[in-house]
């Protein structure tokens, strides 16, 4: 009956730790931008389903089989020979250690998220999940499926559930993938400041804390392998471990780093709590897991603001929760762990063998990742291009566009700075800005206007005034006291001055409804009048209130959304367009214009569609102008907008 609890307690706990997988998931989601999300998401499955085939058929030999030289483990390849180990636990065994192995793997794609292209991942993955980790795994945890010799093991090295064996791997393999890949793009600006990049959802991030929060007591409660009187203890350390971390982080952030979030220190708290106690669980009382997490706590917080210094960027923060964490955790249970548990040594000489083990692991797991990553760069590439990078990864591998517009509506313009001196000089450079643009747009208009003038209406009304000019000197002689005579000269005097009036469009660069009623009902009568003269059906949805822009600010617009419903017109064969404005930002503003028309290849078309005046004028406004369209899909422009006011 004991075989069978102990048999039922690792697989529920097996099952507690695969759930990890979702609640990483959530975690890196969270805490990186929309546009990447997808990507993630869909490297943490495939780096799953990769350790599922790689450890069980070649790591977990390498790791839990009969020794060889006590470097690495043999004969259970694809899992063949496990009844000789003469080990009840048997393929329950495998199946725990297996969650295990996928936990590491999946913590190195975090921390290289957003530049990290999906291949090579896949690639570290088969080396991790089939060489690093099992290797290290085995001098370490080599004797726990066969009684056979462990060096580490035997030299007393202590790591209950993997504070080093699993967590510490990943962050050092991780810490090598974030150096050799790079930081991300625009992550520090030009005085070397770091840059917030924007996250897509952080109660995402927080459902995330908590699923791993909870798959930790499988995680911890399982590695003692049986069910017993000391699970409970383990589950308690593990809370409180996590709880204590997040008081460690909170307060660090408090004293030594007033200007980072405690927002971050939170979440980095609460997991390097959890990552440390991994070491020891088992081995404390309560007072003693609150002290480790307190004191991993404060150290991944320090541990993050070293990489920060040193120009690491790590996505998710993975190293120092994982690596750091792991290390100092494994590190403290020399000096909090019961006295039974130290194995007859001193608690100094546990602390030297602590460090040993730690120290092996680090060489070990940074080494061959540094060397990994390094070859993988040069045979076979590592990151995106930058343009790809921009972009996002879930457009560059997966052709998503809707989170793309998702990632426009979170991503903002910097804020103004709350230095008066500051302020005043902005002040002057938005009225430089506004005087310079204001030229610009006399400028585009009178090209624009005197373009059409030229060659469309103006030419035909000159010729007709021409024609009538002969008719009239015809009518002269032939009829001089007619009274067709005078009804001649009265038309060729209402043709001339049609054509002055024309003209003098040039000097009239703002129409009279903008000035009376405003942008928005400019648009609305622009859209009413297309619809009765186009039969196309047209929607405005207004989901917030027009600021009140500068009057060149608003005479460009009116013109870009203009010029792109005169596009559809001509080029989309549409039936329906809608316009959309909104706003993203307290200081950005969006309008999107989507139509059902044919759509066109954005690489063929480089003139024309009027794409370049109206990315002209964004530009002048400080905006930038989308467009996501296929052919035979239909055509989306989305226009971003900054409002200074």
């Amino acid at each position: 009956m004991d075989i069978g609890i102990n048999h039922l307690w690792i697989i529920v706990s097996a099952c507690f730790v695969f759930f990890m997988q979702a609640g990483f998931v959530c975690y890196e989601v969270g805490f990186i931008q929309a546009k990447n999300v997808i990507s993630v998401a869909i490297e943490n499955i495939l780096t799953f389903i990769i350790t599922t085939l790689v450890f069980c058929f070649l790591g977990f030999a390498l790791m839990f089989g009969p020794t060889h030289w006590g470097i690495m483990g043999g004969h259970f390849w694809l899992l063949n020979h496990l009844t000789s180990a003469h080990n009840s636990l048997g393929y329950d065994f495998v199946f725990f250690e297996l969650m295990f192995a996928a936990t590491a793997v999946t913590i190195v794609s975090g921390s290289m998220s957003e530049r990290t292209r999906l291949l090579p991942l896949l690639i570290a993955a088969v080396f991790l999940a089939g060489f690093i980790y099992p290797l290290f795994g085995h001098w370490a945890w080599g004797g726990l499926f066969v009684h056979q010799y462990a060096w580490l093991k035997n030299m007393g090295f202590m790591d209950f559930a993997g504070a080093t064996v699993v967590h510490a791997t990943a962050g050092w393999v991780s810490l090598a993938g974030i150096i050799v890949v790079g930081p991300r793009k625009d992550k520090w600006d030009t005085d070397g400041k770091i840059k917030q990049l924007g996250r897509s959802n952080i109660p995402f991030a927080a459902l995330g804390t908590f699923i791993l929060w909870f798959s930790w007591f499988g995680f911890n409660g399982g590695s003692l392998l049986q069910f017993n009187n000391r699970v409970g203890l383990i589950l308690l350390n593990t809370n409180f471990a996590a709880a204590a971390g997040v008081v460690g982080a909170t307060l660090t952030t408090r004293f030594f780093i007033r200007d980072h979030s405690y927002m971050e220190a939170i979440f980095s708290g609460a997991l390097g709590g959890l990552v440390a106690i991994t070491a020891s669980s088992d081995y404390l009382q309560p007072v003693g897991a609150v002290m480790v997490g307190f004191i991993s706590g404060a150290v991944v917080v320090l541990a993050g603001l070293f990489l920060e210094k040193l120009g690491l960027d790590d996505a998710v923060g993975a190293v120092p929760i994982h690596g750091f964490g792991g290390a100092i955790g494994t590190l403290l249970l020399a000096f909090f762990a019961s006295p039974e548990f130290l194995g007859g040594q001193s608690r100094m000489v546990k602390f030297l063998v602590q460090l040993t083990g730690v120290t092996v692991n680090f060489i070990w797991s940074f080494g061959l990742g540094l060397l990994m990553f390094y070859i993988i760069k040069k045979k076979v590439g590592l990151r995106v291009t930058e343009e790809e990078e921009e972009k996002g990864l879930n457009i560059v591998e997966f052709a998503d566009i809707y989170s793309w517009q998702e990632y426009l509506k979170i991503t903002h313009y910097e804020n103004l700075t709350h230095d008066l001196n500051g302020k005043i000089q902005l002040q002057n450079q938005l009225l430089q800005k506004q005087a310079r643009l204001l030229m610009d747009t006399q400028e585009q208009e009178r090209v624009k206007l005197a373009r059409d003038l030229h060659d469309g209406v103006g030419q035909s009304l000159a010729a007709l005034k021409l024609q009538l000019g002969i008719i009239a000197n015809k009518v002269r002689i032939e009829h001089k006291n007619s009274p067709l005579n005078s009804q001649v000269e009265r038309t060729v005097h209402l043709t001339t001055e049609t054509i002055e009036e024309i003209r003098g469009v040039l000097f009239n660069l703002k129409p009279d409804i903008l000035q009376k009623k405003g942008l928005d009902i400019a648009i609305e009568v622009l859209l009413k009048n297309l619809e009765k003269t186009s039969g196309i059906q047209f929607e405005f949805n207004r989901l917030a209130e027009f600021p009140v822009w500068e009057d060149t600010t608003v005479l460009n617009l009116y013109r870009v959304v203009q010029e792109c419903l005169t596009n559809i017109l001509k080029h989309a064969q549409a039936t329906e367009v809608n316009v959309t404005f909104t706003r993203l930002r307290s200081n950005l503003y969006l309008f999107q214009i989507s139509d059902n028309g044919r759509g066109f290849n954005t690489a063929e078309v480089h003139v024309g569609l009027g794409l370049s005046s109206m990315q002209d004028r964004l530009k002048m406004l400080g905006g930038k102008l989308q467009i996501i369209t296929e052919k035979g899909n239909g055509t989306t422009l989305m226009m971003e907008v900054p409002y200074e006011g």
